[in-house]
């Protein structure tokens, strides 16, 4: 589906212009180091919005629904030992998160093809251009983060610092702009105590497929 610019918001918010909507879908919660805690079905409602001060405004509204969680695209759930068919629950839905935000859009990166990405025709690749991306975060139960990356194209990688070791990664968000549906992941670190010596430290946390509302 081709992305419609409106080019009467502000031209820092154009890299981001495919994100700004309201959407929603559902996807599935997991919660990592938890052995004991199933997969369980998550529906969430998100608006993006232009803000006059070139900024995008966000707001998210995820439900857990009592019920087995489903696969989507951006799923990495699945694991060896699912041999099992999960047993259906009782459909009771309760707020998980209610999240706002504010992401920046920054300069373009370094290093990279200006000249080549301005001649590229419309959604041709080369004319991507990866730019610096900056969200705040503030939960309904007092969590308050600055996440860091980058934007290119569909897609959008954010980070998140462990406090007193910013250089360590605590938390990623991927989303992927696919055929018309947005679609995202969030992993976070394994408590220490739940990490394998041969495994990654990273877990899924959130995986979401949406379409616009």
């Amino acid at each position: 589906m081709p992305i419609t610019l409106d080019t009467s918001m502000p031209e820092s918010l154009y890299p981001l212009a495919w994100l700004i909507d309201t959407w929603h879908g559902e996807g599935a919660v997991h919660r990592p180091g938890d052995a004991d805690a199933p997969d369980r079905r998550i529906e969430q409602q998100l608006v993006c919005t232009a803000r006059e001060d070139g900024t995008l405004g966000w707001r998210s509204t995820i439900h857990e629904i009592d019920d087995p969680a489903p696969l989507p695209p951006t799923s990495a759930f699945t694991r060896d030992d699912d041999t099992e068919p999960a047993l259906s629950g009782t459909g009771e839905r309760s707020l998980l998160m209610r999240e706002d935000g504010i992401w920046t859009v920054g300069d373009p990166l370094p290093g990279q093809d200006m000249a080549a990405a301005r001649a590229a025709s419309p959604g041709d690749p080369a004319g991507f251009l990866s730019y610096a991306l900056e969200a705040h975060f503030e939960r309904r139960d007092g969590a308050d983060e600055s996440w860091s990356g980058e934007v290119r194209g569909p897609r959008v990688q954010l980070a998140l610092g462990t406090p007193g070791a910013p250089a360590q990664v605590s938390a990623t968000r991927m989303f992927g702009y696919v055929s018309g549906r947005l679609m995202w992941l969030w992993e976070q670190r394994l408590p220490q105590s739940a990490q394998e010596s041969d495994a990654s430290t990273m877990a899924p946390y959130l995986s979401v497929e949406l379409t616009r509302a």
